[in-house]
């Protein structure tokens, strides 16, 4: 498929003017990978995530660092409340600053691995078009780079809010189905650059070797920018589907949701290489999207939650249902631009489901599509004030 040429400069880094001290970027990417000795197949992402990086350009600053004990002096100015005291907490008051590389897997045993750069490590090589943060590259057609944490790291250092582990990757990717902005204000853009990405490469997570092959890689990319990330948090998307009509793979289809934006969300869906009108809502014309993340039982012990999407837009309807295992899910953590160790904490895992599709006939709907979906990613995510 052709790059949409509006979408040429998004491949470059975008934060500038004031969002430079108050403001946050995510470069995303996701794919799937088999175990070259197992077998075994996992879904893996790799993120880039800016924040802040006009206020400490050349350290990284991580506001969830705390002290680990005050001195006798300090403690006497905090019992007896003097000014002294405040400074002892000014911990609290500190922004972030940094370029972050996370990388990790999700599922059973998933993980997330943390590597935090000072904003200067960051530089723009012109003729490749390639980001290099520290070691790790980013192209418009690559990634390059490896992240690691080790036991020691997190004793001495628990800010970086990670799991112990290495990952290395050397990866190629294309888009297959492309998307313009599909929430796009002056405090936030959300672009799913990439709803369909065919990745080939391989990864090493933890010393073992993962493959990646293009047509089954499930390859997804999106980025945002803004003041702030989403809270609440919502996001849910796939690129494998069967169509339950037809029992076909559906290979020119995919979709991708996220918010909340003001409680709303924002859409974009593709059925058989046409895009389904439903990206722009208007209030005046009933135009809707309900949605809903809840906790349920399995019967049998264990924990699913459940993702439930309806879009009412122009003739068009389409409802979603995805369920993933609790015991499949993990806990991402994301500091938010203003610091006060304010966390944005995103509960991600694969999820499997339906998705229907319809078309409105006057007072009727005809079925253009029923399709079960398949490793979706499932997102849902709040703030939290560590220490509250």
């Amino acid at each position: 498929m052709a790059k949409i040429k509006t979408n040429k400069r998004f491949d470059q880094y975008i934060l500038r003017g004031r969002l430079r001290q108050s403001g946050f970027e995510r470069w995303r990417y996701v794919f799937s990978a088999f175990s070259k000795s197992t077998g075994q197949e996992r879904k893996f992402y790799i993120e880039l995530y800016i924040v802040n990086p006009g206020l400490s350009p050349k350290t990284a600053v991580i506001s969830q660092k705390s002290r680990l004990a005050l001195s006798e002096s300090e403690l006497q100015y905090a019992l007896a409340g003097t000014e002294s005291a405040a400074h002892a907490n000014d911990e609290l008051d500190v922004r972030p600053s940094y370029a972050l590389v996370k990388a990790g897997v999700f599922g059973a045993g998933g993980k997330q691995i943390n590597k935090f750069h000072a904003s200067s490590q960051m530089s723009f090589i012109k003729n490749s078009e390639i980001f290099r943060v520290g070691e790790c590259l980013f192209g418009p057609k690559s990634l390059s780079g490896s992240v690691a944490v080790s036991t020691q790291d997190l004793r001495v250092r628990p800010e970086l809010l990670c799991n112990v582990g290495s990952m290395d990757w050397d990866l190629k990717f294309e888009y297959q189905i492309e998307s313009v902005p599909i929430y796009r204000k002056k405090s936030y853009c959300w672009l799913p650059i990439g709803m369909k990405t065919a990745f080939s490469g391989t990864v090493h997570l933890d010393n073992q070797e993962y493959v990646i092959l293009p047509k089954s890689s499930e390859g997804y990319v999106d980025k945002c920018w803004g003041e702030r990330p989403n809270s609440p948090y919502f996001h849910i998307s796939s690129s494998k589907m069967t169509s339950i009509i037809s029992g076909k793979a559906m290979n020119n289809s995919c979709f991708s949701l996220e918010g909340e934006f003001g409680g709303d969300l924002s859409a974009s869906v593709m059925l058989d290489g046409e895009r389904v009108p439903v990206e722009n809502f208007s209030f005046f014309k009933r135009d809707s999207i309900i949605h809903d993340c809840s906790q349920l039982s399995n019967g049998d012990g264990g924990e699913k939650v459940h993702w439930t999407v309806s879009i009412h837009k122009g003739k068009m309807v389409i409802d979603i249902d995805l369920f993933c295992n609790g015991k499949d899910m993990f806990v991402r953590d994301y500091e938010m631009p203003q610091g006060k160790r304010c966390l944005l904490k995103i509960l991600g895992g694969k999820g499997n489901g339906e998705i229907r599709i319809y078309k409105k006939i006057g007072k009727n709907l005809e079925l253009l599509e029923h399709a079960n979906i398949y490793d979706a990613i499932c997102e849902f995510g709040q703030t939290e004030e560590v220490g509250k």
